[in-house]
Order: C-alpha cells, then sequence, then structure tokens
C-alpha cells in the first residue's frame, strides 16, 4: 500500500484533535460568511481564506495558517514538504483579518485575531535557528506538525499589531453566522473523512 501524504487536511485534522483545547470553538475554511438565504447587512470576507480559526474560552482568538506535504510526482511515494516561508505571507494577511463587509464597503478598522500562526507539515523535528531571522521580525508564530499527529510549537506569536477590538468584538457576537464553518458544518465533515483516511493508512 503507498504510505499516506500528510496533506493540508490531514494536519488540520490533527491540529482539532490533538492540539487545539477542547472546549475552543474552532471555525474551518473561512473565506467568507455570504448567505444568500438571509442577508443580514453586512457579511465577512477573508482574502486570503482564513484555514483554522480557535475561539478560546477566555475569548482569546488564534488564526492558523496550514501547509501540508504533496506528492512530489503522481503515483510517488515521495514528498514535496513545504518551504520554511510557505504560507508566510498568507499569515501576514490575517493580522487584518476578517473583513467585514457593510453595504457593499469594508470596514477598514483591523482584524479580529489575537495571534496568528504559521503551521507547517514536517518529516521530522529538525528546525535551523537561522530561520528565525525573518520570523522574528513578524509577530507570526510557527508550528511543526509531525506525520503522527503531534505538534512542536517552534516560535511564539507576539499580539497581533493591527487587532482591533471593535473587529473582534463584532466576531466574538456572531460566532452563529459562521455555523456552516463549525464543526457540525459540511466542511468539517469533509476535512475528518480525509483525515481519518490518512491516519488509518499511515
Amino acid at each position: 500500500m503507498r504510505e499516506a501524504t500528510f496533506n493540508e487536511d490531514a494536519v488540520c485534522y490533527a491540529l482539532y484533535k490533538n492540539y487545539l483545547s477542547q472546549d475552543s470553538e474552532v471555525f474551518f475554511k473561512l473565506l467568507h460568511n455570504m448567505s444568500y438565504k438571509a442577508p443580514r447587512g453586512w457579511d465577512y470576507w477573508c482574502a486570503p481564506e482564513v484555514d483554522v480559526i480557535e475561539v478560546k474560552k477566555d475569548k482569546t482568538i488564534t488564526a492558523y495558517e496550514l501547509k501540508g506535504a504533496r506528492k512530489y510526482k503522481e503515483n510517488s511515494t515521495d514528498k514535496n514538504w513545504p518551504g520554511f516561508y510557505d504560507g508566510l505571507g498568507q499569515a501576514l494577511a490575517y493580522l487584518d483579518l476578517p473583513k467585514i463587509v457593510e453595504n457593499s464597503k469594508f470596514r477598514s478598522a483591523g482584524g479580529a485575531f489575537d495571534f496568528v500562526y504559521l503551521v507547517h507539515a514536517r518529516p521530522d523535528e529538525r528546525f535551523e535557528e537561522f530561520d528565525l531571522k525573518i520570523l522574528n521580525l513578524t509577530p507570526i508564530g510557527f508550528i511543526i506538525a509531525l506525520p503522527n499527529g503531534k505538534f512542536v510549537k517552534v516560535h511564539e506569536a507576539k499580539p497581533n499589531p493591527l487587532l482591533d477590538k471593535d473587529t473582534k468584538q463584532h466576531f466574538l457576537d456572531n460566532l452563529h453566522a459562521l455555523e456552516k464553518h463549525s464543526i457540525e458544518g459540511r466542511i468539517f465533515r469533509g476535512v475528518k473523512q480525509k483525515g481519518e483516511i490518512y491516519f488509518q493508512e499511515s
């Protein structure tokens, strides 16, 4: 049997199961929450899509940008692991998300996330300290995701310098509007199915 690839969905499922607090509210793959059936007068919009959002009991909100391994070639067991800075630009963009859209216009006050982490699939825990030179210039944290579903925090995130208290409160007050992105939604069911397949095959 061909070895399973520790792809983004497998990383996502492992993060939810093995790393995030079990009493947190967690949301997946938020690009927007537009509803044509029940318009609210406002919507959230994220560009890029935010892979995972964790809302802790103490109302701390952390966003995670995930990068999984990819097959090097079709029908190959070789893996293409993320380069160290893969996803860093996307993680930096999270600092100013989500945008609140009202009357087709963006509020430009700032972001809702207290902390942002970049999570990379890696074959092992090896880590070059010189890679931190660039990360140290940013507030982005870094976590290694191992193929066995374990996680190693290499670099602690700093508080989001673009955090806006009103945007954060708006987000906390409207978590119900993210229902399709919750663990009860179809998006997470797909992630769970793919994650379970990976861990059964690996």
